[in-house]
């Protein structure tokens, strides 16, 4: 047999050269340090053991003239779509450029994309889970579209292709269909994926996950990436994850590594969720007991999740406590919480789970079961504004934002929402009040990294005090 492969092999290669194939699915990755694109699409092809379309981009500012080549390279698994990847480097930041893919004469229609802003203005990521192919489904991909984001997190169960497919074996046509569907956001916004469970397909395993999608690491389940001043890292809940695992091991000496002057904010994505309350799933527990204590001692600031397709909010919260159960909105902010705030994004498109936990826990915020998207949008000025948006009247369902803004006074500082002076003492705790004075500081007003004594420190107050007194183990964490 494999000799008979050898020989198909060969024989594609002495063949005449035929034109390329039309590309098709194109999508956007930003690479690891969030300075650089990478383009991906896919051409179909008469066999799965050989591409015979070029792997070549062109591009530039003006959509008229792409005066700027790139050429990268393709890989493909059991099916016959062929997989393209070209890195593009050395963007200047805060730039549109246009480009288009292909090569060999079957060239792609132009699309455009915006460099970072390196902090000359908000940076908007996108985040969804449970997407696949239905009109609900289409209708996020185009309210997304039109949100101005820069970067979408996706959290996992992607297209469903494993849920059709004869003899038990995942449909990789639907992959197909579902990178179509989603090209008009994709070509121009970066996506970054954690796989979820409906990505361990039958007989193929997560082959289409690590060929049709690029991560900035050697292991493509977990994996890390920075952008504007934000530290992602995507961890597998499809996987190992418990003390003493290869993840777990990475994830620890991953956080150990973040440098919070350069990124202070750590976001985590993953599908299963620590904290649900969904009569669906709900929290997947031996998850949250393997690596939950690992996100707060490092100060994780934000955990998106899917699988339980609704929405739902936790207040900050460690094992199953919430620090403060006030409420954030549009005028009182988390300052400095202390503890990760869990939100849970599985309504991208996929049949809704209507049915909650009763009573609704202590540690949960809200929830609802709507088809919509999340937004959080993080300023130069050190906050993170964080939105559910409907799908059906584009309402803001639900809102919260945190900042990292030095504390601005007595009464205040203690993450729980509540300030009543701002940084001068008087009684304003305004969103705009607030801007306005952060505006007026002489830098970022950013936390620093967390030192290992900090984390210590974290650590023996948690042996010491019982879990309900947690507000003050904030204080140890020095914030």
């Amino acid at each position: 047999m494999r000799q008979l492969i050898l020989l198909a092999v060969l024989l594609l290669w002495l063949a005449p050269a035929t034109a390329g194939e039309p590309p098709e699915q194109v999508h956007l990755a930003t690479n690891a340090l969030g300075d650089g694109i990478i383009v991906q699409w896919g051409t179909a092809e008469a066999t799965t053991l050989l591409c015979s379309s070029a792997s070549d981009i062109e591009y530039g500012p003006d959509p008229d003239s792409l005066n700027l080549s790139a050429s990268g390279s393709w890989e493909m698994y059991d099916w016959t779509t062929c997989v393209h990847t070209v890195e593009l480097a050395g963007l200047a930041p805060n730039n549109t450029y246009h480009y288009r893919v292909g090569g060999d004469g079957e060239w792609s229609d132009v699309a455009s994309f915006v460099t970072v802003p390196q902090g000359s203005r908000p940076v908007r990521i996108g985040a969804i889970a449970d997407h696949g192919i239905s009109s609900d489904a289409e209708a996020t991909t185009q309210k997304m579209r039109a949100a101005s984001l820069d970067l979408v997190i996706h959290a996992g169960d992607i297209s469903y292709a494993n849920d059709v497919g004869s003899g038990g074996v995942a449909d990789q046509s639907l992959w197909d269909d579902y990178q179509n569907q989603i090209q008009p956001l994709a070509a121009t916004v970066p996506h970054m994926y954690a796989p979820g469970n409906h990505e361990d397909e039958a007989y193929y395993e997560f082959d289409a996950y690590e060929t049709r999608f690029y991560t900035s690491g050697s292991n493509p389940f977990w994996y890390s990436f920075s952008f504007e001043g934000i530290h992602f890292i995507s961890l597998s809940s499809e996987h190992d994850y418990g003390p003493g695992s290869q993840q777990y091991n990475w994830l620890e000496s991953e956080l150990q590594e973040v440098d919070r002057q350069a990124t202070p904010w750590l976001v985590v994505f993953a599908h299963r969720p620590m904290y649900s309350s969904n009569s669906a799933h709900g929290s997947e527990v031996d998850f949250r007991d393997a690596m939950e204590e690992l996100l707060y001692d490092y100060g994780v600031d934000l955990a998106v999740w899917g699988h339980d397709h609704s929405y739902e909010r936790s207040y900050p919260v460690f094992q199953e406590e919430p620090l403060s159960n006030s409420t954030s909105n549009a005028t009182e902010p988390y300052r400095n919480p202390g503890a990760p705030i869990h939100v849970v994004v599985g309504t991208g498109g996929r049949s809704l789970y209507d049915e909650f936990e009763e009573p609704q826990p202590a540690w949960s915020a809200y929830r609802e079961a709507s088809y919509g998207y999340s937004v959080f949008e993080v300023t130069p000025q050190g906050e993170l504004h964080f939105s559910f948006i409907r799908n059906s009247d584009g309402a803001v369902a639900d809102q919260f934002w945190i900042s990292k803004a030095p504390s601005p006074g007595p009464g205040s500082g203690d993450g729980n929402g509540d300030n009543t002076t701002d940084p001068d003492g008087n009684a304003s705790d305004s969103k705009a009040g607030w801007q306005q004075k952060l505006e007026e500081l002489p830098g970022p007003g950013l936390p620093v990294a967390l030192s290992a004594m900090a984390i210590a420190a974290r650590r023996r107050r948690r042996l010491l005090e019982p879990v309900a007194g947690q507000q003050e183990i904030g204080d140890a964490f020095g914030q």
